[in-house]
Parts: C-alpha cells; structure tokens; sequence
C-alpha cells in the first residue's frame, strides 16, 4: 500500500531550536508511516545523515504545496524560525504541532514586517491588546513590541494559526486545555516529546575541564539559553547560600548563552554560552543535577529535559503546567514561589543521595512513553 506524502515544515539544525532537536529525531518516527519530505527555509540541513535519507526543500512561494495529502508545521515563538511557516499555513492548511501557546513574539514579528501589526493586534486580542500595547510603549522607550517581553504572557496572539489548523498536536493537557479555549472546534491531541537518541563519544568532564571544577565537586546545571524565565538568578542566588552554609563548594553551570545573570558569574557560577551538539551532550552529562525551572510559564515543554531524565539525572522543575503531567517519583516538583532558601535545601538533598531514586524511574519513564515510532503512529492515526 502506497503511503500518504507528508509535507514536515520545521526548523532544523543549525537553527539554534529546541524545535529542531525534536524533528530530528520525530521524523524518523513518521517514516513507517509517510512519504516525509521536508520544508525549511533559506539554509542548508547541518545533519548530512538526514540530507541523504529524506526529500528536503526550501521554501519557495511560487510552489504549489497542496498537492502533498498532508502538511504538518511546528510552530514555535520565534519569528526568525516560524514566520515563513506563518504566510505559509495561511494558504496551505494543515496539522500543526503547537511547541508554545504563546506565540506572541512569532505574531508581532511577523506582522511588524507586514506593516499591519495594530490592526492584528486588535483582531486577535481586541480592545483589551491594544490598551496592553499602548501601556507598554508609554513605559518603554523602545517602540519594538518584540522587546516588550513583560506583555507577552497577556497576549497569547495564536488565534489566527490555530484556527487555520485542521488538527492541533500538544505536549500537554495543560495546553490542550488552552487552546480548546480558543478554538473550540478543533481536534485537539496530546503527544508527548520524543525522546533524543543519547550521542555517543561523549567527552569525559567536559565541564570539569572548561572551568577546572575539582573532579569530586558537585555540579548544578540548567540547559538553553539564560533568561528571566528560566529562574537563573534564583539558582545562582541558592548556590551562593549553600557554598556560604558549606565548606564543601557546589558548582553552577549554565549550558547556554544569554546575559541576564552576568553580574552574579563567578568562582562557582559559570556561563558556556552557545555550544555544538557535540559537546551539548556531554555538558549535560556531566552534571550531577539538573534545574529546569519556567516563570511565568507561556505553555512550554522541554526536550532538553527529557534528554537529561534518559541520561539519569536528578531534575528539578517548576510544577505548572507540563512539568506538572511528570510523574511525581521521577523528578522534583518545586513550588511557583520557590524561594533561595527551599532550593538550596533541595540541591543539599540531591548531594547528599536522598534523591537518586528519582533517577531510575525518569530513565524508564522517558524510555516508554517518548518514543519516536509510537509518537508517529499516533500522528498518522489522527490524520486519518
């Protein structure tokens, strides 16, 4: 039996996205079951692997992309990454897989460059947006709303592309349940993240070696890039509360880049800012614990997360919203008030073994529930 051509519409590597990790590892999912071409826009595919094993494309507006049976986007909330997909859909329908509810900062860019963004803000958000917008540029000086990062979580702007959907994939029921809000009649299912294959050839303590970390010293980390959101500043803060209680010192590593903390980079506190994905593996295996902390929270998952819960890892995370669906016995669930204090208690509990339990349950967890092919077949089952 012939199969149903899909049409994959996503970032790949070496577009630095959470979102290109995972359809590097969900397409192999949906080969059983589709003739999978993928679609990306203006760069070359990093993975040669990929380049050789699938039909890829770039994006081309004089294309007719209707002859395909299905199209399947991964929408996320970066502009530079998503706004092709957004003129796309808009005369191509199709399933979309939703990676971010909130698709704020997608929206405003692209219609900043249409030159219609008021007006869009009033059709999705009404009256109500555009006060929110008009507050926010009486209180900064930069008139571009993609910097407007404290009005994001008001401004959900996703209407307009979840109403194009046929169908809508989600990571989670928290968000299957926001966005039935908005599109009441849509199909609405829940998929879970695919699991990434663990590199081979990692390096041996790497991050030992990048900051000379004493081989036996304990490591704290968070992966992706270093922001408000993430709580950065409230893990480097417990870090310093417990080196101060202890005189045996704990390191804190932030694989990734971004500027927010630092003025608090240090002794213990360490940055590596953007790395390849040889080393990205390795970095992550080389920490003893792993924070994954999100507030506000805009509706997000984290692949980078489950990847540190196949390796074993201890997890802290932020319960709200997806984080929330993990089971209890296979990560630490903290509080939206978490304080410096509550989490510096945490990381002297996972130093002193209390939480390791925890690692063998996240191991089977990820192992069960995220893989590539059952996740496939879920998809081509709602399709058709």
């Amino acid at each position: 039996m012939k199969k149903p051509t899909l049409l994959y519409v996503s970032p790949f590597w070496p577009m630095k996205s959470g979102i290109s990790e995972y359809s590097e590892k969900l397409i192999y999912g949906l080969q059983p079951y589709f003739d999978v071409t993928l679609l990306v826009n203006n760069y070359k595919f990093e993975n040669k692997q990929i380049a050789k094993q699938f039909n890829c494309l770039q994006y081309d507006t004089s294309v007719d992309y209707s002859r395909y049976d299905e199209i399947l986007y991964n929408f996320g909330n970066n502009p530079e990454y998503h706004s092709y997909m957004y003129e796309m859909i808009q005369k191509y329908q199709g399933y979309i897989i939703l990676h971010d509810f909130v698709l704020y900062y997608l929206t405003i860019g692209y219609y900043a460059e249409q030159q219609k963004l008021l007006q869009k803000v009033y059709e999705l958000e009404g009256t109500k947006g555009i006060q929110i917008v008009k507050d926010s540029l009486k209180k900064n000086t930069d008139i571009d709303l993609i910097q407007h990062k404290d009005i994001a979580a008001q401004l959900p702007m996703n209407k307009e592309v979840l109403e194009l959907a046929k169908g809508i994939f989600v990571h989670s029921e928290y968000t299957k349940n926001l966005v039935k809000k908005v599109a009441s009649q849509k199909e609405v299912y829940k998929i879970h993240l695919v699991q990434s294959l663990l590199e081979k050839n990692m390096k041996k303590e790497i991050l030992h070696k990048l900051f000379s970390i004493e081989p036996e010293a304990f490591i704290v980390g968070s992966v992706g890039y270093i922001a408000e959101t993430k709580q950065n500043r409230l893990a480097c803060l417990a870090v310093n509360h417990y080196n101060a209680c202890h005189d045996k010192k704990m390191h804190y590593v932030m694989i990734g880049e971004g500027d927010y903390v630092d003025d608090l980079l240090g002794q213990y506190i360490h940055k590596t800012g953007f790395i390849e994905n040889e080393d990205f593996y390795s970095a992550m295996a080389d920490c003893d614990l792993i924070l994954n902390l999100r507030y506000p929270y805009h509706g997000e998952s984290s692949a980078t997360l489950l990847q540190c819960m196949a390796m074993g890892k201890i997890c802290v995370v932020t319960d709200i919203g997806w984080f929330s669906e993990l089971p209890d016995d296979a990560v630490v669930k903290e509080s939206v008030g978490l304080t410096v204090e509550k989490l510096s208690e945490t990381i002297e509990l996972a130093i002193s073994g209390q939480l390791n339990a925890k690692k063998k349950v996240a191991m089977e967890y990820v192992a069960n529930e995220c893989d590539a092919k059952n996740i496939g077949e879920k998809i081509y089952m709602a399709m058709r």
